[in-house]
């Protein structure tokens, strides 16, 4: 081995040991600063607050989808976390009358076009809202056709889905509709 190689040996190895005698004499005043965070105390409000808020973000227990056909025959609402739905049994008309409109509620939508189940709203006797006519399976097959058994049933809807709410007869006349979910977020 030539001398720049010994050299560059032996200085290698003082590194070592001068780093195992640093970290030795650090390595208590290093967990102390960890323990008392910089100076921060664990138990501030500020921060507690902070990271509850963000951890456990308040969404509310009633959840409004609104569909304004003078932007759109349709409107989604991505859901930011998994939670147990209420199927509304009416969806209420606003500045418009319903008469003669039918609108599809598709669940638990994704990007690819993919759902887990849709139901069909019809105009009722009142132009001011629509009644629930049943719903069915992304295969047609028709999973719920009464309307008392959504008041006693919840549906699971996953995060990052949509529910996409479309008027399947536009026809211009602006009609705003509106559909109030009961949900339990997880």
């Amino acid at each position: 081995m030539c001398v720049q190689g010994k050299l560059l040996t032996k200085h290698v190895s003082r590194m070592g040991m001068m780093l195992t005698n640093l970290s030795k004499r650090l390595c208590p005043f290093m967990t102390l600063a960890i323990a008392f965070g910089c100076g921060k105390k664990i138990n501030d409000p500020k921060i507690t607050e902070l990271t509850r808020a963000n951890q456990n973000q308040e969404l509310p227990s009633t959840l409004i989808i609104q569909l304004d056909e003078s932007e759109s025959a349709m409107t989604t609402y991505k859901m930011p976390r998994n939670a147990w739905f209420k199927l509304p049994t009416k969806i209420r008309a606003k500045q418009a009358s319903a008469a003669g409109k039918s609108v599809k509620v598709f669940y638990n939508y994704t990007s690819e076009g993919h759902y887990e189940f849709h139901c069909y709203y019809n105009s009722s006797v009142l132009a001011t809202e629509l009644t629930f006519e049943k719903c069915q399976a992304s295969d047609d097959v028709t999973i719920i056709s009464n309307p008392d058994d959504l008041e006693k049933m919840d549906f699971p809807i996953d995060k990052d889905t949509l529910v996409k709410m479309e008027l399947t007869n536009p026809s211009g006349s602006g009609i705003k509709l509106e559909a109030a979910y009961l949900v339990d977020w997880k």
